[in-house]
């Protein structure tokens, strides 16, 4: 008769031996599935050809819902024939450039993403008064947030710009668009790109400063109000950034996760791009 030293020892010895059995069990039936089954290949967002948001006006991280979508469009068309600028590019945005039609519309999309940038002229195709597509390399990570910040606040040349962005100094600024990009007076501007998903990841620290900033020259020199849209304002990067420096006073309308500003030439000190203080950071 065994000792229960000895019996505990059979029963995990059987046990394990169980265990192991079962799963070279499972090992192979996954080998044979994978084996009879072909690999699916991704699908690229640029196959689908709805546009659309989702039906339940819900949407997955990083696109947008419906309602949002329907106050861009709706923004846009208010606008129209307008010039419009957009920092990121998907289906759904590359639908705004439809809703911005009409004699003197104008229509870009700034983008860092290849396969993007790629996807969109198989759909344009070439079209007669089709957008134009510029391809931008953001430096900075967006986990460099906070520390880019500190030092935008610290330097007088992030201020509130009086001349040309592309001659701007400060580090926000993308200053590496080109001129047809920085040199425009934009009637809109969106901001929904680059991801920013991940602290590692490019941020929207630069697209948000640079909307801005081109929003402040448009308006003060042609007068008249720019509307800037930024996505994604349930993260705190596009948050920060958004009430730094399109201002909490300029918000005019919000949907789930975008804020609607309307900037304008007159308001606030001539230094600084809102008449508040800086926004406290905790």
């Amino acid at each position: 008769m065994m000792s229960p030293k000895q019996l505990l020892t059979t029963i995990l010895i059987v046990f394990s031996t169980l265990s192991f059995i079962k799963l070279l069990l499972l090992t192979h039936s996954s080998a044979a599935a994978s084996s009879s089954s072909p690999a699916r290949p991704l699908r690229s967002p640029w196959d689908d050809d709805r546009s659309g948001g989702s039906g339940n006006g819900t949407a997955i991280h990083g696109s947008l819902a419906a309602k949002e979508l329907a106050l861009l469009r709706s923004l846009v068309a208010a606008r129209a024939p307008c010039r419009l600028l957009v920092f990121g590019l998907s289906p759904q945005l590359l639908a705004l450039a439809a809703a911005n039609s009409g004699h003197g519309a104008a229509t870009a999309f700034v983008t860092d993403s290849d396969e993007d940038a790629d996807g969109a002229r198989r759909v344009l195709g070439g079209a007669p008064g089709a957008a134009a597509i510029h391809r931008a390399r953001y430096p900075d990570a967006a986990g460099e947030a906070w520390a880019l910040l500190r030092r935008a606040r610290a330097s007088p040349v992030c201020r509130r710009p009086t001349g040309t962005v592309r001659k701007s100094g400060c580090r926000l600024a993308l200053t590496s668009l080109p001129r047809e990009v920085l040199d425009a007076r934009w009637d809109v501007v969106v901001v929904d790109g680059p991801s920013g998903a991940a602290a590692h990841e490019p941020g929207r620290m630069g697209p948000i400063y640079t909307a801005a900033a081109l929003a402040r020259a448009a308006a003060a020199a042609g007068g008249v109000e720019v509307d800037v849209a930024v996505h994604d304002v349930d993260r705190t990067v596009e948050r920060w950034y958004a009430r730094e420096y399109l201002c909490e006073d300029n918000l005019v309308a919000a949907k789930g996760r975008l804020w609607h500003f309307r900037v304008a030439a007159s308001g606030g000190p001539s230094d600084a791009f809102c008449s508040t203080g800086p926004v406290q950071i905790l």
